[in-house]
């Protein structure tokens, strides 16, 4: 299908942000013309409060449009990746982006050398809401060094590409053969293939991807230890006392946030995902399971089918709960056409919420009336339902939140679907695939990824204390923190531990922790508002209402929960308990 083929109310509308280029272009001039005011006041905006918010008033101004422009030339490059004008405007766009960076390269730097001004700006009732912008600033001053060295250590970042080269290694891989005929094998296909019920498909599959990554070894070994070395080289020179403490100052938590979570995860509830394996293993009726396995579906997947007016009535029963504001903005994204839902030649694929202060938060779908579809449509409606509440409550300043609190209203949303729907299955069947469904996701992020997250630190401590790391040392200590994982009720091919080298998060710092954050607090945040809890619901509203305004922790605290504390943990692994009995019971 082509774009120009799909009725217009099923397309996003993008002239909501510029209804005509006569727009577009005036937008981008004044940018152009307001970029070198900035640099103006290079070495004096904190001269006075007066001059701060002249510095300020020009800055988000071009700011704002500038983050106007470029929403509008990458939302629609997304859908029509071949219009040669869509293709100027980001180009025109991106270099407008770089002069922009660069005209305000100082600002960081003088209010990091220039504390008590800029303190004493704050003082000011009419600077108030730039206190986090400024304090977020100043946090990194016992990290910061001298303009040359700042300017060597860029340098530096821009030569260490570990994750750049791990990108431009491709394997490729002998076809699968079923039944005589050949099947191409990538990354991608290896999913579907190991999702088949013949075992000698999946382990054919499994052995031809990873004796690939076997066979190139060396080469992920020396790619993952270099980007080990750079996180280590950056926490060192930043003075930091390890590459974890580095990475999650950024999100201004503490080393022992990340360590609580793996704790959680692989050692005091690790026992249900062990429980887990031992159900997997008596419903696929095996005697042992085997590396190949542990994608097997123990359900059939749902074939149900839905239509948008379905999937709206299915989205606003489930969150219901959260009143009738909330539906509004629904509502809005439905009828105003934030969302272009269907799939069609050339447009981007997956699934993404994307907007600015100044426009709406827009949907990337592609619908294609499966259950999945729903879900995908509902998560990205709590990316935007987040996003709208953040613009229409902050001011500019404190509106963009953190990816450290982004999948939390999604996934709150998915959460509340999946609650609804398993609460009002109509068969044992629709129960069964709803319920593993939960089980499986759960276990995906809250025990998969504390796994992964265990290896990387393993690997960055090794790495700090200067020990090697040989294909041999990473896939040997894949392979023990595996069998550990495991709890040796899986029965790892000798190819397993080769895997380690094709999880892309490896190659960069220290990320997979916070998904397991986010289904934590997003599993009790929906199984609380599912059931109810008024509190709750008003603590939720007002942080999806909160955008940056507070860190990502006190941020998550007015939710409703704290992940500095265990009961957090406990009170969603015990839900995941209560799940797994359930599925037993239906199973």
């Amino acid at each position: 299908m082509r774009r120009e083929e799909i009725d217009e109310k099923f397309k996003w509308d993008l002239s909501k942000i510029y209804p005509s280029m006569e727009e577009y272009n005036k937008d981008f001039n004044i940018v152009k013309n307001e970029i070198p005011k900035l640099e103006e006041y290079k070495g004096k905006f904190l001269d006075s409060v007066e001059i701060f918010l002249e510095f300020m008033e020009i800055y988000e101004k071009v700011s704002r449009k500038l983050s106007k422009l470029s929403m509008y030339s990458h939302l629609a490059v997304d859908v029509e990746p071949g219009n040669e004008e869509i293709q100027t405007l980001e180009a025109n766009i991106s270099g407008l982006s770089n002069e922009y960076s660069n005209s305000i390269v100082f600002m960081e730097l003088e209010i990091g050398k220039n504390e008590e001004k800029a303190k004493k700006i704050l003082e000011d009732e009419r600077c108030k809401k730039y206190t986090n912008m400024i304090n977020s600033i100043l946090r990194y001053n016992p990290h910061r060094l001298s303009d040359e060295t700042e300017e060597v250590i860029n340098m530096a970042g821009n030569a260490m590409t570990a994750y750049n080269t791990y990108k431009s290694i491709k394997l490729e891989y002998e076809p699968v053969i079923i039944d005589g005929k050949e099947y191409f094998l990538n990354d991608e296909t290896l999913r579907e293939f190991l999702k088949n019920p013949d075992e000698n498909v999946r382990k054919q599959a499994y052995e031809k991807v990873y004796k690939e990554y076997k066979k190139f070894s060396n080469i992920f070994a020396s790619t993952l230890e270099g980007a080990m070395k750079e996180d280590v080289f950056f926490s060192k020179v930043r003075k930091f006392n390890s590459p974890l403490e580095a990475s999650v100052f950024d999100d201004e938590v503490k080393p022992e946030l990340f360590n609580k979570i793996l704790k959680m995860a692989n050692e005091t509830y690790h026992k249900y995902f062990l429980e887990y394996l031992d159900i997997m293993r008596e419903v696929l009726g095996k005697e042992n399971l085997y590396s190949y396995d542990l994608r097997l579906p123990l359900v059939k997947e749902s074939n149900s089918k839905y239509t948008l007016d379905d999937a709206f009535e299915l989205i606003f029963k489930a969150v219901e709960n959260l009143g009738e504001d909330y539906r509004k903005i629904i509502e809005k994204a439905r009828d105003e056409r934030w969302i272009d839902y269907l799939p069609h030649e050339n447009k981007r694929l997956g699934a993404y919420s994307s907007g600015c202060y100044d426009t709406n938060p827009y949907i990337l779908t592609s619908f294609t009336q499966d259950i999945e579809s729903v879900f995908t449509l509902i998560h990205e409606l709590g990316h935007s339902a987040h996003s709208y509440l953040s613009n229409n409550n902050q001011e500019y300043i404190n509106s963009d939140y953190r990816i450290f609190v982004a999948e939390v209203a999604s996934t709150v949303n998915e959460n509340l679907l999946l609650n609804l729907l398993i609460h009002n299955a109509k068969t044992k069947e629709e129960k069964q695939f709803l319920l593993y469904k939960k089980i499986d996701e759960f276990q995906g992020t809250c025990y998969r990824q504390p796994f992964f997250a265990e290896y990387e630190n393993v690997l960055h401590e090794k790495a700090a204390n200067n020990e090697g790391l040989s294909a041999k040392t990473l896939t040997d200590i894949y392979d023990d923190l595996s069998e550990k994982y495991y709890g040796g009720k899986v029965k790892l091919h000798e190819y397993s531990k080769y895997s380690c080298f094709g999880i892309p998060h490896f190659y960069y710092n220290y990320y997979v922790y916070k998904y397991t954050i986010g289904n934590c607090v997003a599993s009790v945040i929906a199984k609380r508002i599912y059931n109810g809890d008024k509190e709750q619901i008003e603590k939720y509203l007002n942080f999806l209402k909160s955008g940056s305004s507070k860190s990502p922790v006190e941020l998550l605290t007015l939710a409703g929960v704290n992940p500095l504390e265990d009961n957090l943990y406990k009170e969603a692994f015990e839900g995941f308990k209560q799940d797994l009995e359930e599925f037993k019971k239906v199973i």
